[in-house]
């Protein structure tokens, strides 16, 4: 028994230590590491803000300084509080070290404290500004050219003891007086995309672009930087014409929809009008890369059997860009998918419309093999109608502009400082290794940021530039690469066919339908089909707005095709044979050209249809449709246009037609009644005559011929005597 109430204890013991075993990692695992929730949501002890980081590449003669804000977000005051600039004493390796710099992976690079400076102690939620700074030649790691380390460390007492309370770690390329490296070749696709605001009948959703096009406002901004990059860097401008078009509208005057429905005034014709000149301007003689008309999702619409809409965007966008920017030198047959990435598919038929050359994400087509360098951004890719030259961007460089990090000035530093890697790994090369950099595509970069690298990389030493239309024509280096990759990722990001693109497929069917009656197709259709293509935009994606968006723009299409009508009414057939007076609105301000078909519901009418017939604009057409009654009695017909090719046109209208006149059975019973009738009395007036003929014959005097003669012994009676 003693045995076994042991055994027993043990395994109580045991299974004690299982729980709590299991709770504990069960804890570890919810609170990710060996901590205790409190101590992961608990505040640092400090934090850095850096505001002011010069220069941007350390050269002879320069000073590097650094400022910014110290601020206590700890629990505890910060005595004997200092703050030191540091510097490695060697420069990177390579950009996955830089990456591992900054991200706080390895702490190997912090190197020697080159500034030092006292601060005042920090009471809890306390800040203070400081400001090192030390000459570039007194700094003895700065030795050979590429990029170092550059970290802001801040030192106080707390209980625990003095140390370190934050740093900050951040990059500084350096170029010696006489270079030992040949500039890399850089070229820029700089994009000019916003959302699709315009609506077919000219009214603008929304008055986003005004905001954009004013002072500060992101496209503002990009045109900015854009110009002064242009002229010291090799740029491409990347436009929707749909933004052009609707910035040329705007300036014309402009019509915002209202919260409820109604129609206010634009506030942005001013701003639209000199954002327009200013890009007039800046893109006269430049290349121009001509996104199709709206950017629709060509991934999505070719999955969805829609891929006909591709090249009516692309020769919308040709003839808008050549209206809008006369000035301008377009790219010749290009293509930029969305993020960069498009399956093989869609890439045939993007070849098939006349695109000779796609840009593409460096990781669409990646490389065999892992290489210790960064490779031109040229390829050869297949597609099922030939092979088309891919224009690869750096999908490092893609996303730092993508994700430039909490920080505007560490951003682009970083951003700097890879490019100034690029050249490190290969020094020797020299433009014949061409980077590719492709910010997003509706680029919303903070403007601190944007302005430290428009500024920036036209100076930085190791960028040549290097013009697109030069890639494209270039040799891809030799690379092995993979086939054409297209991520799920960018699978499920795409439009959604079933719920989506299906009911927009059919606004372009009711689109066809209604450009079939028009005489005028040069009016209405090109407004209707550009918002069919503003609701394929790439800008839709993941956008809930979109169904909105779509409802309004299907209830105007609806009452467009709704313009032109039969009209319904009451009619009285009181002939065997006659018309049927059918009234066809037509309500558009052009005339159209329509066919009437009339089908009674019961066979009491027979109906001759008419061959088309034009309305006038604004005007009512009484078309004589010929009947033939069979019966008498109600009758429905439904009465429904068609297209001059034969379409049906609209939901039929019920025409309610009274037959009071007899029908061609009851009109023969009639006849050959009245006939028998008519014979009938001949016959009698006929027999009074021969009677008549016969008394005048037998003379005067004589007794009257009877009709009979009496038989032997048949005398008259008494009575009748």
């Amino acid at each position: 028994m003693t045995a076994a109430f042991t055994r027993r204890s043990t395994g109580i013991r045991w299974s004690g230590l299982a729980a709590v075993l299991a709770l504990v990692l069960g804890q570890l695992v919810v609170t990710g590491g060996g901590y205790p929730p409190a101590a992961q949501a608990a505040s640092p002890p400090a934090t850095i803000t850096i505001s002011t980081l010069t220069p941007d590449t350390a050269t002879a003669g320069t000073l590097l300084r650094v400022a910014g804000r110290v601020a206590n977000t700890g629990k505890q005051a910060l005595r004997n509080v200092e703050v030191r600039l540091r510097l490695s004493d060697t420069r990177l390796g390579s950009r996955a070290e830089l990456a591992a710099v900054v991200d706080g992976r390895t702490t190997s690079r912090d190197g020697a404290a080159v500034v030092t400076r006292n601060l005042p102690d920090l009471a809890v939620g306390q800040t203070t500004d400081f400001d090192v700074s030390r000459p570039v030649i007194e700094l003895d790691a700065l030795t050979t050219s590429g990029v170092y380390v550059v970290g802001v460390e801040v030192l106080a007492s707390r209980s625990s003891g003095f140390g370190r309370v934050a740093i900050v770690r951040t990059l500084l390329p350096w170029v010696p007086e006489e270079p030992d490296f040949q500039p890399t070749g850089y070229s820029w696709l700089w994009p000019l995309v916003s959302r699709p605001t315009r609506m077919a009948d000219g009214t603008f959703a929304e008055d986003t672009l005004a905001v954009e096009m004013g002072p500060g406002g992101r496209l503002t901004n990009l045109l900015a930087a854009g110009e002064q990059l242009q002229d010291r860097a090799a740029l491409t401008w990347v436009v929707d014409p749909e933004l052009i078009s609707a910035a040329e509208d705007m300036a014309d005057g402009y019509e915002v929809l209202g919260p409820d429905g109604s129609r206010l005034e634009g506030g942005g014709s001013g701003l639209a009008g000199l954002w327009l000149d200013r890009l007039r301007a800046a893109t006269a003689g430049r290349r121009v890369l001509a996104l199709p008309y709206a950017d629709p999702d060509v991934t999505a619409l070719n999955r969805a059997g829609m891929r006909a809409d591709i090249p009516r965007a692309t020769e919308a966008a040709e003839a808008t860009l050549a209206e809008v920017l006369p000035l301008a030198a377009p790219v010749p047959a290009a293509a930029w998918p969305m993020d960069g990435y498009v399956n093989r598919g869609t890439l045939t038929v993007l070849r098939r419309v006349g695109a000779t050359a796609v840009v593409l994400d460096g990781r669409a087509v990646p490389t065999e093999i892992d290489l210790s360098y960064t490779p031109s951004g040229r390829a050869h890719v297949a597609s099922g109608a030939g092979r088309v030259e891919a224009l690869l961007a750096e999908p490092g460089l893609a996303d730092l502009l993508r994700d430039r990090g909490p920080n505007p000035v560490l951003g682009a530093q970083r951003f700097l400082a890879e490019t100034a890697m690029i050249t490190s790994e290969l020094p020797s090369t020299g433009t014949e290794r061409v980077i590719l950099v492709v910010p997003p595509r509706r680029w919303d970069p903070d403007p601190a940021f944007l302005d430290r690298i428009s500024r920036a990389v036209p100076e930085a030493p190791w960028m040549a530039p290097v013009p697109f239309a030069e890639l494209v024509a270039s040799e891809p280096p030799e690379v092995d690469r993979q086939p054409l990759h297209y991520p799920a990722a960018q699978r499920r990001r795409e439009l959604p066919a079933a719920t989506y693109l299906s009911a927009v497929r059919g606004m372009r069917t009711s689109i066809s339908l209604l450009s079939a009656i028009l005489t005028d197709r040069s009016e209405l259709i090109p407004e209707l089909d550009r918002s069919v293509l503003g609701l394929e935009s790439t800008y839709w994606r993941g956008k809930a707005g979109r169904t909105n968006r779509l409802d309004r723009e299907e209830a105007d299409l609806t009452a467009l095709r709704g313009s032109v009508t039969v009209q319904p009414g009451n009619f009285t057939f009181s002939s065997r044979q006659g018309t049927i007076p059918v009234t066809i609105a037509n309500g558009l301000d052009q005339e159209v050209e329509v066919g009437l078909r009339l089908e009674p519901q019961t066979p009491r009418l027979r109906v001759e249809n008419t061959q088309s017939v034009r309305i006038g604009p604004r005007s009512k057409l009484q078309v004589p449709v010929r009947a033939t009654a069979v019966a008498s009695g109600p009758v429905v017909v439904a009465a429904r246009l068609h297209t001059p090719g034969g379409a049906a046109y609209g939901q039929p209208v019920p025409l309610r037609i009274t037959i009071t006149q007899y029908g061609t059975v009851a009109l023969y019973i009639t006849a050959g009644a009245a006939a028998v009738l008519f014979l009938t009395a001949g016959f009698r007036v006929l027999r009074r005559l021969l009677a008549a003929r016969r008394r005048s014959a037998q003379g005067p005097g004589q007794p009257p011929d009877t009709d009979t003669q009496r038989a032997p012994g048949d005398e008259p009676s008494e009575v009748a005597r």
